[in-house]
């Protein structure tokens, strides 16, 4: 869980990716406040454009095939509401390389820059046939690398994939 005091400067700095988005009458619920489970869907758009900003061809087979993924977990913490109407923020980053997996995390901001919620979803470069485990490649981890401008935590396993 990530309090909205943790969320310092110094964190906000370190996002170097972003898309915008206005909220959509299908994404309120009947207060008018945006539904808890359309932030995931952001997240994911985000996360699919980062993923086109570091030069992957986005295309059906490009997480089935190509660099295969699975997301393993998602959660998120909501500390302002959004209203029909709104303009939004999703920041995102690539926070954690690990041997097979890695961690984006996901700031969301309202029009004037307040924070709504800080998410974090973790996915892992597996073998389509198996489901099993594969290491990242070393060309996807220097991408993130050089596009996060080296403020990327990297851990290396010693007992193989996670």
């Amino acid at each position: 869980m990530m309090r909205l005091e943790e969320i310092t400067e110094e964190l906000i700095n370190k996002f170097k990716h972003k898309i915008t988005g206005k909220v959509r009458f299908h994404e309120v619920d009947s207060f008018g406040v945006v539904h808890n489970l359309v932030y995931f869907y952001w997240m994911e758009v985000a996360q699919t454009e980062y993923f086109a900003n570091l030069g992957f061809r986005i295309e059906p087979s490009t997480f089935t095939s190509e660099f295969p993924l699975m997301k393993v977990h998602n959660e998120i913490d909501y500390f302002l509401p959004l209203r029909l109407g709104e303009e939004y923020f999703v920041h995102t980053r690539i926070s954690l390389l690990k041997n097979s997996s890695f961690e984006y995390q996901n700031l969301i901001c309202n029009g004037e820059n307040r924070i709504v919620a800080f998410g974090k979803s973790t996915l892992v470069h597996i073998n389509p046939k198996s489901f099993e485990p594969v290491p990242l490649p070393t060309g996807f981890r220097e991408l993130v690398r050089m596009f996060e401008r080296g403020d990327v935590e990297q851990l290396q396993e010693l007992n193989g994939p996670e």
